[in-house]
C-alpha cells in the first residue's frame, strides 16, 4: 500500500460438500454481517442461486447450468473483495464466544459421549486454556483430544490461537468429621 502499512490477506478457503452445487468458503476470523453486495450481484446475474453467511464461513449455491470450474473464480474474487473490506480484528469477548461455540458444536458431543466435558477456561495472548471435567479429567487420551480435535477445530477459524492447553485441575480439601 502507498502508506507503507501491510494489510493482512483474508483467509478464503473453498471446501467441497456432498451437494455438487454447494461450496462452503471458510473465511477465518473475518465476519460478514450478511451476504455482501459483490455476491448479490452474482445472484442477480444467475451465477449463484443463493448464498448464506455463517460464523467463519459463507455457503454459495451455483445457479442452473453453471460449473465451479467456470464460475468458481468469479465467486472467489467477489468474496475476496468483500472480505478485504472487512476488519480482521476480533474482540476478546467475540473470540471467547466463537471458541465456546466451536467447542459446543464440535468437541462437547464427543466428550459427552464418553462421560466428560470440555469448556473454555481462558483465552490470553494466543493461548487457549480449556478445563477438562468428568471422564476427560485424567483421561490418557486427553492430550490427543487437545492436540487433534480442539486445536484443529479452533485454529481453522481462529489462526491467532497458537497453543491449546489443559488447565490444572482444581484441588479442594475435604474436611473429615470425627466420630
Amino acid at each position: 500500500m502507498a502508506d507503507g502499512l501491510s494489510v493482512p490477506v483474508p483467509l478464503l478457503h473453498p471446501q467441497a460438500t456432498d451437494d455438487p452445487r454447494l461450496m462452503r468458503w471458510l473465511i477465518g476470523t473475518r465476519q460478514l454481517s450478511g451476504v455482501p453486495p459483490q455476491v448479490h450481484a452474482l445472484i442477480d446475474e444467475g451465477v449463484l442461486e443463493q448464498a448464506e453467511v455463517g460464523p467463519g464461513e459463507v455457503r454459495t449455491w451455483l445457479g442452473a447450468n453453471r460449473s465451479w470450474d467456470v464460475d468458481g473464480p468469479r465467486v472467489r474474487s467477489a468474496l475476496f473483495d468483500a472480505l478485504s473490506a472487512q476488519p480482521a480484528e476480533v474482540s476478546e469477548q467475540e473470540l471467547r464466544d466463537g471458541i465456546d461455540e466451536i467447542l459446543a458444536r464440535e468437541v462437547s458431543p464427543v466428550a459427552a459421549s464418553h462421560g466428560g466435558a470440555i469448556t473454555v477456561h481462558s483465552v490470553h495472548d494466543g493461548v487457549l486454556t480449556v478445563e477438562l471435567t468428568g471422564a476427560c479429567l485424567g483421561c490418557p487420551l486427553s492430550g490427543r483430544t487437545l492436540g487433534d480435535l480442539i486445536t484443529r477445530s479452533v485454529q481453522a477459524r481462529y489462526p491467532q490461537i497458537r497453543e491449546v492447553k489443559a488447565a490444572q485441575p482444581r484441588r479442594a480439601w475435604l474436611k473429615l468429621k470425627r466420630r
